[in-house]
């Protein structure tokens, strides 16, 4: 179980669950408390965002939380919350970290896209060419 800790100490917000999968328990809620949304396509392991809240409300039965970007969430206290995550789990941190660099190839694909051959200096053709030995070495090496 791991938890992110109040001022005062006392655990809030609490992730469960096992090898299988990992919930978000909301029951102790607080607001104030931080946590990710891992966004995804329905049934794939496809990834469409990574969303931080923060939980701006708290009702007898539900928690109110917001984003700075997309819709408003409103959970249910009861129910543990699955695709949310604590900023500290080393699960999360994997995908955040995969994401992340997703994020950066996907730009740096269309940058080459978008410019001509004369754009390109030698300095990028040989990162190009020094990654894909390292690439290489990798795969004959693993």
């Amino acid at each position: 179980m791991a938890g992110i800790r109040n001022v005062e100490g006392i655990i809030m917000l609490i992730a469960t669950g096992n090898a299988y999968g990992k919930y978000l328990d909301f029951a102790d809620a607080e607001v104030g408390d931080e946590f990710w949304v891992v966004e995804h396509v329905p049934y794939s392991g496809t990834i469409t965002a990574l969303r931080a809240y923060t939980v701006t409300e708290i009702n007898s039965k539900t928690v109110l939380c917001h984003a700075e970007e997309g819709k408003p969430l409103k959970l249910k206290r009861a129910l543990a919350q699955e695709n949310c995550y604590l900023d500290t789990d080393p699960y999360f941190q994997n995908i955040s970290r995969t994401w992340r660099i997703n994020t950066q190839v996907q730009a740096a694909k269309q940058l080459v896209k978008e410019h001509e051959i004369m754009d390109f200096d030698q300095e990028v053709v040989d990162a190009i060419m020094a990654w894909q030995k390292r690439i290489s070495v990798r795969k004959s090496n693993g």
